[in-house]
């Protein structure tokens, strides 16, 4: 009877151990799933937001994507500009995001401009959340330390 025990108990323990060890691998395959999008992905993503969340025509929302455009070059040069400070990039940054809002605004009718804000004030309330929901630890690994 000892013996019947000790064999259910190293049987469920094994079971136990190989059950983790394929939990462990679906951590890498999951990733793959979330695949890094590129950026023409990206923005095709954001047009189509755009144009479903405040019915964009057709004229609006190729000016939407020729803004967007633009905004990717320039980023991309400011990203790429080796001569800036990385407070000095940050600042460029907000300036281009800023200048970019208000080429979006200038091509939406009044209506569309009251959605875009409502819009825009929900995505802010839940980047904030997410910030309060990791305490301010964006973009760290498990284990690392803040400050590194």
């Amino acid at each position: 009877m000892k013996t019947n025990l000790l064999k259910k108990a190293f049987v469920l323990g094994l079971g136990m151990f190989l059950s983790v060890g394929a939990m462990a691998q679906q951590g890498p395959q999951q990733d793959k799933q979330r695949k890094q999008m590129t950026p023409a992905e990206r923005q095709e993503k954001m047009v189509e937001a755009y144009k479903k969340n405040l019915d964009l025509s057709d004229k609006q929302t190729k000016k939407l994507q020729e803004i967007n455009q633009k905004h990717v070059q320039e980023m991309q040069a400011l990203r790429n500009d080796q001569n800036l400070t990385r407070e000095a990039k940050k600042e460029k940054m907000k300036a281009l995001h800023a200048s970019r809002e208000a080429e979006v605004t200038a091509i939406l009718n009044a209506e569309q401009k009251q959605k875009y804000a409502t819009w825009q004030a929900k995505k802010e309330e839940r980047k904030q959340n997410m910030r309060e929901k990791h305490n301010g630890k964006r973009g760290m690994r498990h284990g690392q330390k803040q400050g590194k």
